[in-house]
Order: C-alpha cells, then structure tokens, then sequence
C-alpha cells in the first residue's frame, strides 16, 4: 500500500483507540486450555488475528463469528504441529506453546516472524520452559517443546529478563497444568494482566497480577470464560502525538484508564500537552505549541542540557511507543536523546525522517541526537517492516503542509482496522494510491 499525506493540518475530533493488540494475540491461544468454549468480544479484524484464528482452525479448533463476537472452541483440537506457512509469518504463533504444552504435553511451532526489531529470539521462553522440566530441540525450521513426563507439585522460576512474551506463555502452561508455580521478573504490562484476568476467570488461582512475581495454581480443567481487550495504550500514544505535532485537540474515546495512561499523560505533559479527564474519555489540548523545559523538567540528562529519554520496564513509558518520540522530538525546540536499550534495529527509520527534513544525528544504532525545532520537507519513504517504524514516519508527515509519499504501509494492518480512514476524520489529508 502506498499513501500520500499532506500535512500542516490541525487534527481535531474524536477517535476510539484500537483494542490492545497483544492482549488480543496472547488471549487467543489461551482458548486451547479449556474444553469449553471462550467468547470473545470485538476481535480487531487486522491481518495478524486472521492468520491467528485460521492457525487455530487448522489445528482442529472451530471458530463461529456472528455480530461482534467471536466463540472459540478447543474441545475438538486434533494437533500441536502449527501449520508452517502462517506460523512462521506471526510472531505471535510462539505463544501457542504454552497452550499446546498444557493440553496435549507437545507443541511444534515454526521458527515465528513478526516486525524485524534486531535479534529477537525466543530464548526467554526457551529458557523459563526448560526451568520447569520442559525439553527443547530445533528440527526442519521448528522448535519442539515436550513436557516432562512427570510433573513436581510446585515450580519456583526466575526469568532471567522481564519478557512479556515469555510471562504469558508460561503463565498460560501453569494454568492449564496441574502444579503450583512461583514466576519472578514476570512482566506485568495492560496486557499481561488482560490475560491473566483471563486465566483467572477460565478457573485457574492467580495472585500477583499486575506485579512482577506471580503465584499460578494450574486447573486441568478450566471452563468457559469470555474476554474483551481493553484500548491499546500504545495507539492512544500514537493518537496524542498526533495532536501534538499538528497543534490539535482530540478526544479519545473511553482512553481515560488510569491505572494504563497515567505514565503515558505524565510524559507527554512534559512536552506542554495538556490534558482533560472527561469521564471516561481523555481530552488531548495540545494548541499551545510543544516545548521542553530542559532542565526541569524531570527527564535524566544525557549531558548539559541534554535531556535522555529512555523507555523502561512497565509502568515505565513502553519500547513499543519510543519510535513515537523521535517525530515529537522533532518538533519540539532544543535537543533530546532517544535510545532503544531493548531492540538493535528499533531506530532504523531515522533515515526516512532524515529524508523528509529531520535532523537526527545517528550515534549508534541504539541512540540518536533529535535536533528540533524542524520543518518537515516530505518526499518519498519506504520505512522498514516495523508497525510503529510506519507509525512515527506517518506522524512526520502530517507536521507540515508539504506532500509524504509512504511505500509499504500495508504493514499497519497488522495492528490496526482502517488507519488512515481514523485519522482522515480528525481532519489529515490522505489519498490511497495504490
């Protein structure tokens, strides 16, 4: 897909922030664990749960569809070999383990794919699996998981990092086990706790939701249970910057959450964005232009005057949401460090930025100097591979009234329904041309 932008508009209007992404692809697999059927309520229709849901059929799952609901029944699965094509293709194919192990004590899953973001392997859930007695080994381009044959009454686990991925596959093996298992350094994102809720309501004890350290006392029979994802912290990011760098207003739909945006609003507040709790909705101003007060305002300096920004462990601010910065930073005077500790190629759009008029000084490929104020020139981009790699390139494009030609945006549709008609109603000047 190939999009023009024109830009230098204010956007203004109300949005309703996608449903999370990852809790939907984490939440999905989880309906393996019961021989009852889990309901779940307005499934995004991106690329990604499609290639998700036709996995899960060809492993002898049923999937019905009828008015925003979507029921998936596992009483009937007949295989844990993941279908090659499509597994490799989704990243979130890995997260058919830890069902598949629990169900059936085996899973094969090709080698996944996903947004190329530097070395992601899948040692973290190589690693947390093997510490409660699994076996691993690499054959034809799959990784095989056996279970042990005989499993201890109680697991106490120390992940080596705090990884999302790994914290809900193992947590979704512990529910469906029979065992009591202790996990610390579990990851505790929006998303990791949408699971979890999840789990718990399927039958299965959690306690430490939303903590680091989790107890899980597994259910071999867990029952039906039904499942909403909550707004996507990471496009309600996206959607404020977008207010930010075109100097509009926008409310966001049922985006006041506290408890998931309060680390975001205490950031973005300290580029001069204000905002207004209105019930449920969260009402982003930012019409008196951004600045940064580069002293005081709160952020760690990399040297004199030179404020870091770095994104952390959850509640910290999210790597998912750090591409989002740069085209903010850009537009906000002075200098400012961004480093992406966590992937080695999540900078790589810089040289899309820098082509359409940024000044962004490359000192790594893990940190760059952003240098603003800037005007944006436009031109003609391709971003690599990575959703929000296209999501910080698109925010650029819509700073100044000049004319961005985005290649391969086709790549959003893994995250997101309909983007560009989303953001055409707050006013952005965009053509599809091909």
């Amino acid at each position: 897909m190939t999009v023009k932008i024109t830009g230098g508009i204010p956007l203004l209007g109300e949005v309703k922030p996608v449903p999370n992404k990852n809790a939907v692809l984490s939440a999905i697999p989880a309906a393996i664990l019961s021989s009852s059927p889990i309901t779940y309520t307005n499934l995004p229709e991106t690329t990604d749960v499609a290639k998700l849901l036709k996995i899960l059929e060809l492993l002898g799952v049923k999937v019905t569809k009828s008015e925003g609901q979507t029921v998936i029944d596992a009483s009937n699965i007949n295989s844990y070999r993941v279908d090659k094509e499509l597994g490799e293709l989704i990243r979130s194919s890995i997260m058919l383990v830890g069902p598949l192990l629990a169900r059936f004590g085996r899973a094969e899953v090709p080698i996944p794919g996903g947004c190329v973001l530097g070395q992601r392997s899948i040692h973290a859930h190589i690693d947390v699996f093997t510490k409660v007695g699994c076996s691993v080994e690499f054959v034809d381009d799959y990784v095989i998981f056996t279970a042990p044959k005989r499993i201890e009454e109680k697991y106490d686990i120390w992940q080596f990092e705090a990884s999302v991925t790994a914290t809900e596959n193992f947590a979704m093996y512990a529910s469906g086990s029979s065992a009591k298992f202790t996990l610390t350094d579990a990851a505790c994102e929006p998303h990791v706790s949408q699971l979890l809720e999840l789990l718990s309501d399927m039958g299965a004890n959690i306690s430490g939701i939303g903590s680091n350290k989790l107890e899980i006392i597994g259910n071999t029979k867990l029952h039906q249970a039904s499942f909403t994802a909550l707004p996507d912290h990471i496009d309600i990011a996206g959607i404020i910057v977008a207010a930010g760098v075109t100097k509009g207003t926008i409310k966001i739909l049922g985006g006041n959450i506290p408890w998931i945006i309060g680390g975001l609003v205490q950031t973005f507040k300290k580029f001069n964005i204000k905002f207004i709790m209105d019930n449920t909705d969260l009402i982003v101003d930012a019409t008196d232009g951004l600045k940064v007060d580069s002293k005081n305002s709160g952020f760690p300096l990399a040297s004199d005057g030179l404020p870091k920004f770095i994104p952390r462990p959850w509640p910290g601010f999210p790597a998912d949401a750090l591409p989002l910065i740069v085209p903010l930073a850009c537009k906000t005077p002075g200098q400012m460090l961004v480093q992406n500790w966590i992937y080695e190629s999540g900078l790589d759009f810089i040289r899309e930025l820098n082509h359409m008029g940024g000044q962004i000084f490359m000192c790594d490929p893990q940190r760059v100097i952003v240098n603003g104020s800037v005007n944006f020139t436009g031109g003609r981009v391709t971003p690599p591979g990575v959703i929000q790699a296209h999501v910080a390139v698109f925010l650029a494009s819509l700073c100044d009234p000049v004319e961005t030609i985005i290649e391969g945006a086709e790549s959003l549709s893994r995250r997101y329904v309909d983007y560009f008609e989303v953001y055409k109603k707050l006013g952005a000047k965009i053509e599809i041309l091909t």
